[in-house]
């Protein structure tokens, strides 16, 4: 493939800039996803949470706000409410008895089979007219940017998710 050239501010495509076709395709995914999960009674906001818990129980309110990019008042009515409904439970933090951790419950722990379900109907159908070979690159270089992106913010959150670059 003839490496393409890089356009110039002057000449900017808005439509395929890199930041907003992955802000679009976020949103578009997100939409399809919801669908996807609606019948298991989620909202996105719900199952981000439960997706951040399958990756790592027992992380804190505020370490859950700054993952979600939301304040700690909204994650807290957030994990109020899938505890409510049974999801989540609260435990105090065992060195700092002023926090509490959050863990999932069997119910939250049995509805992963379900969310990955939908996660692989959803990928099959964006991926439906690339190649395997095709497919796989683009996971590879979305795993560059992100891991480049991650090492801007700091080396706590390439540890989170485990520096995708030595994947390849």
């Amino acid at each position: 493939m003839a490496k393409k050239k890089r356009r110039s501010a002057k000449h900017f495509d808005w439509d395929r800039g890199i930041g907003f076709l992955t802000a679009d395709i976020t949103r578009l995914m997100t939409t399809q996803y919801n669908r996807l999960v609606k019948p298991m009674g989620l909202t996105k906001s719900q199952w981000r949470v439960i997706v951040h818990l399958h990756r790592q129980e027992g992380l804190s309110q505020s370490e859950l706000a700054a993952l979600l990019a939301v304040g700690k008042v909204s994650v807290g009515g957030l994990i109020d409410r899938l505890e409510q409904r049974g999801w989540v439970e609260r435990r105090t933090d065992e060195k700092d008895r002023r926090s509490n951790r959050i863990f999932l419950t069997n119910k939250g722990r049995s509805v992963d089979k379900e969310m990955i379900a939908a996660g692989v109907k959803l990928s099959k159908l964006m991926l439906k007219n690339l190649t395997d070979d095709e497919s796989l690159m683009l996971e590879s270089l979305l795993t560059a940017v992100r891991d480049n992106l991650l090492e801007l913010e700091s080396e706590k959150a390439v540890k989170y998710y485990g520096g995708g670059r030595n994947r390849r």
